[in-house]
């Protein structure tokens, strides 16, 4: 019994180490991270053409809090709060935000990121997706307990951009299930059907 108890707080001390919670802030990576690499070349964000950036985090199971985002600033929020019942809301960020969002893809190569990146030592987690599109380009990336520090120095530049134009005041209303679940299969669409 005393091995088993032993393995099994190893086991889960181990875990604890290596499992990226939902909301950033421990940015470290296993070091069992595999990554599938993208074929497709990387691009530039250009701010003064229309794209679209949208972040989905949370996992397979439970539904992904959606931030997306286009060149307008238009900020559209998706929360999961539990079936049927999600949440959303909307932000208008400055156009300076905007540009550093911009800017930070661009200088920490977002676009140059693989497919993938997942760690295999963890069974459940959180899964996040990434998609970036501006025609003609797009990059959809996969990111399965397994969180590169490039990604984690935009989330968290994200995350501060949202807060200071309003995300804690922001006017939250029940979203219509079918509309969330259409929104949720999109973005997992994006990963599923590259090329």
């Amino acid at each position: 019994m005393r091995p088993v108890l032993l393995l099994l707080i190893v086991t889960l001390l181990g875990c604890g180490q290596r499992t990226m919670p939902t909301m950033p802030g421990n940015a470290a990576s296993s070091a069992s991270c595999v990554v599938e690499p993208d074929t497709r070349p990387a691009f530039a964000l250009d701010p003064a053409k229309p794209f679209v950036i949208e972040l989905g985090r949370g996992g397979g199971l439970d539904g992904l809090d959606i931030v997306k985002i286009n060149e307008t600033g238009r900020v559209e929020l998706t929360q999961v709060l539990g079936k049927p019942i999600d949440e959303s809301a909307q932000l208008q960020l400055i156009a300076a935000d905007v540009s550093k969002l911009v800017a930070l893809i661009n200088s920490q190569k977002i676009t140059s990121l693989g497919r993938s990146y997942t760690d295999p030592a963890i069974a459940d987690g959180s899964q996040w997706i990434l998609w970036i599109e501006q025609s003609p380009h797009e990059k959809a990336i996969f990111f399965n307990n397994s969180f590169p520090p490039q990604l984690m120095k935009f989330v968290e530049e994200l995350d501060a951009v949202l807060e200071k134009n309003g995300l804690n005041s922001v006017a939250w209303k029940p979203a219509p299930q079918p509309q969330t679940s259409l929104q949720h299969q999109a973005l997992w669409g994006r990963i599923q059907s590259r090329p």
